[in-house]
């Protein structure tokens, strides 16, 4: 018994197959009776066992490149986690993968990442799980994307996970419709037990009044916050509750979402850096209120957007806390060419100097476009471009006396007024 224990063990780590190859490849083959005659009487059926394997392991090897479509190197490496002993059982799963849609780049991916799926009796449990599926929407071309990018959902209990998930699901979203979105977007979820994970998480966001769509959008937008583990979960809402989010509006979600996904010692760290720019905790805590999800945006964005706003453009640092929201938008893209537009149209008169951050960051670009750029070509010929950092301002280091005596030379305008 331990000697058929040790042998499964070699031949699972490729060790006899090695041994037999080195024996045949510098004694011959005549000599590995000899040696094999050396070993306990046990075992010297490892010649026969070993040529099995060998054989074993080579048409497993062929079958993953020409029926799967694998790579040879993919093919081997595969072939250490499945051991094929003949094409009809895998033959069977790659028909109802076919006729279910799989393609090639499919089946491909799907064995790459579980290769047991082709030992798998379809009858019993593919086709029932695709028949599920199907029942309440989910098309053979879903199925085919879904389970190649997430091959593991193949294997999940059907009467156990699958169908509980799905009952759990459209009690809270509500219809086949958003639960078939739900799957596409995130079919990892259909692994966890969600009743069980789930479900008391979202009757503790119901008794503090959250509503029905509120809650299916943090299943679909923000499943974090219910996966977090149950106490910090208990911790965070408490701690939302007491920061006077209403359950009602999705700021409270927005704010679960910054506690879930950060831990206690990055969001110090954050405190610290607009403590840094001169904020106060309650400027900090003000700009969370209004939009808690400014957190979100990296440490180098927050530095970079505050060393051009503050010491660039001019805004005190204090008056950014009345606009957190800049912090989630492109500086390079959005914040940069905007605020040249408007340094521009400053020199030249044409608006006031204090115009505040949220005129020149919020409105759309078309919004922004007419007000700022379009309504001001005639006088300002070069505005387009400017805003569209061409014709050299793209090369500026920012430095905005630079900027300016630019500007002032390009656009003829005194030097004597340039500040």
């Amino acid at each position: 018994m331990m000697c058929g224990f040790v042998y499964r063990k070699l031949v699972y780590a490729q060790v006899l197959p090695n041994i037999y190859r080195c024996v045949v490849q510098n004694l011959g083959t005549n000599h590995v009776d000899l040696c094999l005659g050396l070993l306990p009487t046990s075992m010297r059926s490892f010649s026969t066992n070993i040529e099995q394997v060998e054989k074993d392991h080579s048409f497993t090897v062929s079958y993953l490149i020409n029926s799967c479509g694998l790579s040879p190197e993919k093919a081997k490496s595969v072939s250490k986690r499945i051991k094929l002993q003949s094409a009809e059982r895998p033959d069977s799963v790659l028909k109802v993968l076919r006729s279910h849609r799989f393609t090639a780049a499919h089946i491909i991916k799907v064995v790459g990442m579980r290769p047991r799926v082709l030992l798998a009796i379809p009858e019993r449990s593919i086709l029932p799980k695709f028949d599920f599926f199907n029942s309440f929407g989910v098309t053979d071309a879903e199925l085919a994307s879904v389970c190649s990018s997430n091959p593991a959902i193949l294997g999940r209990s059907l009467e156990n996970l699958l169908i509980p998930n799905y009952k759990f699901l459209k009690s809270v979203l509500l219809s086949d419709e958003n639960v078939i979105k739900f799957f596409r977007k995130k079919s990892w979820l259909f692994h966890i037990d969600l009743p069980k994970n789930v479900s008391p998480k979202l009757t503790v966001l119901r008794e503090f009044g959250m509503p029905d769509p509120l809650i299916a959008l943090i299943l679909i937008c923000y499943a974090p916050i219910v996966f977090q583990k149950r106490e910090k979960f208990d911790k965070n809402v408490k701690k939302v509750i007491e920061m006077g989010f209403d359950p009602q509006k999705c700021g409270f979600i927005h704010a679960m979402q910054v506690f879930a996904s950060m831990s206690q010692s990055t969001l110090e760290q954050k405190f610290n850096i607009f403590r840094g720019w001169g904020w106060s905790d309650e400027d900090i805590m003000y700009a969370f209120r209004n939009c808690p999800i400014f957190f979100n945006a990296s440490e180098s964005k927050i530095i970079n957007a505050m060393d051009f706003l503050v010491n660039k453009m001019g805004w005190q640092s204090t008056d950014i806390v009345l606009y957190p929201d800049v912090f989630l938008m492109g500086l390079e893209k959005r914040i940069i060419p905007r605020c040249l537009v408007i340094k521009v149209l400053q020199l030249k008169g044409l608006v006031k100097k204090n115009l505040s951050l949220s005129t020149c960051a919020k409105p759309v670009e078309k919004l922004f476009l007419d007000r700022f750029v379009t309504k001001y070509l005639d006088q300002v010929p070069v505005l387009m471009n400017i805003y569209q950092m061409k014709e050299g301002f793209q090369d500026l280091d920012l430095d905005m006396n630079i900027f300016q005596q630019t500007v002032a030379c390009q656009l003829s305008i005194p030097k004597t007024i340039v500040p």
